[in-house]
């Protein structure tokens, strides 16, 4: 049986070995290998924006099975996803069956879970990461049957804490390689529109019209050579224009 200092020994080797991943591919390879003794296989880190913002441009690193983004993204089930609710409001960790399914105001919740089910991701565990920015973002690791003693989710917690921040460098030296193409108030407005606020709610926050609001919106896509909204926010955030956490 593992002992709690066992666990301790494994949690400190996990970070050793994340701290010396080079890129978003060997972080997501690391943490599932730390990971996958307690029978989880799937990691994603990511920050939540509230819906009906696209959570795409927010993925620092995931590791889904084949096909299910495309088909979480197709169907909006970023909407009625329960893990991703309590992600957004929750502070302590949480198992994804421990994450409240309010059918009325989500009534595809069941449904999102059950379809995850059936791509290997019956359960999991979520580490949710207070920003000091907008978006609230997340740690969340899936498997089949993973195992979830105390131990285990305290590990998890520490090993996740760690990763989001080892990404989040990562991140943070891809961005410094970028070419500002924004001004400050271009950025303040498109992070708003990341977050999901309508122009309207964004120029009551940043105490501007909403009509300039929209017009720094249009310029925006238009040099970072975007066709939409969404995708000028995924633009910026590849391009390290805005951070997502």
């Amino acid at each position: 049986m593992t002992s709690v200092v066992d666990h301790a020994r494994l949690a400190f080797t996990a970070v050793e070995r994340l701290e010396q991943v080079s890129g978003p591919r060997d972080l997501i390879e690391t943490f599932r290998s730390c990971l996958d003794p307690f029978g989880f296989s799937v990691v994603l880190i990511t920050g939540l924006p509230d819906p009906p913002a696209d959570p795409t441009p927010f993925f620092l690193i995931n590791s889904w099975p084949s096909g299910w983004h495309e088909r979480y993204i197709d169907k909006d089930f970023y909407r009625d996803d329960p893990v991703a609710e309590a992600g957004r409001t929750h502070i302590d960790p949480f198992a994804w069956s421990e994450a409240p399914v309010d059918l009325e105001r989500q009534p595809r919740a069941r449904q999102v879970m059950s379809e995850a089910a059936s791509v290997g991701m019956r359960d999991g565990f979520v580490v949710p990461i207070v920003t000091s920015r907008s978006v609230q973002a997340c740690v969340s690791v899936a498997g089949d049957i993973p195992e979830l003693s105390p131990d285990v989710r305290r590990m998890i917690h520490l090993v996740g804490m760690y990763a989001h921040a080892r990404a989040m460098r990562l991140h943070a030296s891809q961005k410094s390689l970028a070419r500002r193409l924004l001004s400050d108030r271009e950025r303040e407005v498109l992070r708003w529109t990341a977050a999901g606020k309508t122009a309207w709610e964004t120029s009551c926050i940043l105490g501007i019209s909403e009509r300039t609001v929209t017009y720094h919106v249009t310029t925006t896509a238009r040099r970072l050579e975007a066709v939409s909204r969404t995708h000028a926010v995924a633009r910026a955030i590849a391009l390290g224009e805005i951070s997502i956490g």
